[in-house]
């Protein structure tokens, strides 16, 4: 049998190679193998030979897995090299996002982290002093300058980001900077146009191009950034390299602008060998994909990570909180874009109207609702005295729906049971968001849901799990405030958190 670590070797080398070989055009131009969607549905089932984790926690991939895997990359490569003209951005909102796609590769639901460093560290490609970072643009801000033809509103530009990416000195004159290959998507689109289906065809193209480049980074609109974010964490399973999402508030045409700045930030930490996660950089700190959220609609700094502190920060000198960086993978580089959205978020205020809520989630179960997020009060709570609406959260629960509940808080988590009300949602059935945003609990139960190899109690099961740092674990969350002396004496003499 050959030693694991060569086979990883020989694999790496092989990439590099067929760039070379079969992909001559592969330089700075936007002419690179982008995947297209109706293609890849019917690309490879190799991947799907990938075996099944029953416990990812105590489980190591075998020589054999290896071989298989090694193979499947062999025949993914030459399927998706044919198919390099394909460079539109296909809209796939209009298709049954909530049906399994035949391409999406392996059943593990987690990252197995890596205990064998050899067999863990992404090779450079050989032969070149610099690394190379692919650039996915699909718009925004940063792309954008005034359209006479709207009103003299913003819109985006086509060719905007290669026209300034060419007079960047800053990119191209220092050698320690990675070589930067672009591709713009057409048409460029808003960032609220975008949905799973678009984040869908960003994981692919990753995908596709995963072998040939150090690190990634996307370019689009702020306003639901976080989610694409939140949502490639979960798609891109065992990512062994950077991804990192960044934009801007101002267009990089003006004189002043923040877009620069990001561009370069993204950049450079996307040529990061310590880091292997999706992150997002913006004005000054890099914060991780799923913690983020956006806080500000005018300010430079416009995404924060309420619950988790940031991954770098910048000011005259890069401060990395290295401690913080997701370990590398040790499984096989997957990814998994079918995702449920047949699921509906609910905010409560004070007064609503339980009968109009109860009619509405009756409804939607008609339409084979699959999901109900609730932003709850405080640490978890809803109006005690309102038991029709609990009522109709367990019946919704017993027939299969999955009810999260989440904070409206920006900071903290949801502590169900400390609090009466809190305890009534618990036997209803509905289970803890714990302090992830909004943005990571949406995508990880669409995630979840898309999962054709789990159950809806295993979907259950594992909202309440950290499978990619979106949440921090119940034993690592602070306690709750103590109610009483009576908890105070209880806690004291059985050494224990009360929740």
């Amino acid at each position: 049998m050959i030693p694991r670590a060569t086979i990883q070797l020989l694999l790496s080398c092989l990439c590099c190679a067929r760039l070379y070989a079969f992909s001559p055009s592969l330089s700075r131009t936007n002419q690179f193998p982008v995947g297209n969607n109706r293609s890849c549905r019917h690309r490879s089932k190799s991947c799907d030979s990938v075996r099944r984790h029953t416990s990812v926690d105590h489980d190591e991939a075998s020589d054999n897995t290896i071989d298989t895997d090694i193979n499947a990359a062999d025949s993914i490569h030459s399927a998706t090299l044919a198919s390099a003209s394909h460079t539109d951005l296909t809209r796939l909102d209009e298709l049954p996002i909530h049906n399994s796609v035949a391409s999406d590769a392996g059943p593990l639901w987690k990252e197995e982290l890596c205990d064998d460093p050899a067999l863990c560290t992404v090779i450079p490609h050989r032969g070149r002093p610099r690394k190379r970072v692919l650039v996915l643009c699909t718009g925004g801000t940063l792309t954008m300058q005034n359209d006479a033809m709207k009103g003299n509103s913003l819109a985006p530009v086509q060719g905007a980001l290669t026209k300034y990416l060419a007079g960047m000195s800053e990119l191209t004159s220092d050698p320690e900077m990675p070589e930067i290959i672009s591709h713009e998507y057409t048409p460029l689109i808003d960032s609220s146009d975008m949905g799973p289906g678009d984040w869908a065809m960003l994981a692919r193209d990753i995908y596709t191009n995963y072998y040939y480049f150090d690190g990634f980074v996307i370019l689009m609109g702020t306003d639901t950034m976080a989610y694409a974010a939140s949502a490639l964490t979960f798609m891109l399973q065992n990512l062994g390299k950077p991804v990192i999402f960044t934009g801007s508030q101002i267009p990089l045409r003006e004189p002043y602008n923040d877009a620069r700045k990001n561009l370069i930030m993204a950049t450079i930490f996307a040529s990061s060998d310590t880091m292997s996660e999706v992150a997002i950089f913006f004005h000054d700190r890099l914060v991780r994909g799923c913690r983020a959220t956006k806080v500000n609609t005018s300010k430079l700094k416009a995404f924060d990570s309420p619950n988790l502190p940031p991954l770098a920060e910048i000011g005259i000198n890069i401060i990395e909180n290295d401690h913080l960086f997701r370990p590398p993978p040790r499984g096989s580089f997957k990814i998994n874009t079918a995702m449920d959205t047949r699921m509906i978020t609910l905010r409560l205020v004070p007064g609503f109207d339980d009968a109009s809520i109860k009619a509405m989630i009756d409804a939607a179960r008609q339409t084979h609702l699959k999901g109900l997020i609730l932003q709850l009060y405080g640490t978890g709570n809803l109006p005690s005295l309102k038991d029709g609406l609990i009522d109709c959260l367990a019946s919704a629960a017993k027939a299969g729906v999955v009810v999260v509940a989440t904070t409206q808080c920006v900071t903290g988590s949801v502590i169900m049971g400390h609090y009466a009300t809190g305890q009534k949602l618990l036997g209803a059935g509905v289970v803890s968001a714990s302090d992830m945003t909004i943005e990571a609990t949406t995508t990880k139960l669409a995630y979840l849901l898309g999962r054709q190899d789990l159950t809806i109690s295993e979907v259950r099961d594992l909202m309440t799990v950290d499978l990619r740092g979106e949440m921090t674990p119940e034993k690592e969350l602070p306690p709750p405030p103590l109610a009483s002396t009576y908890q105070k004496v209880i806690a004291k003499k059985n050494r224990s958190r009360i929740y």
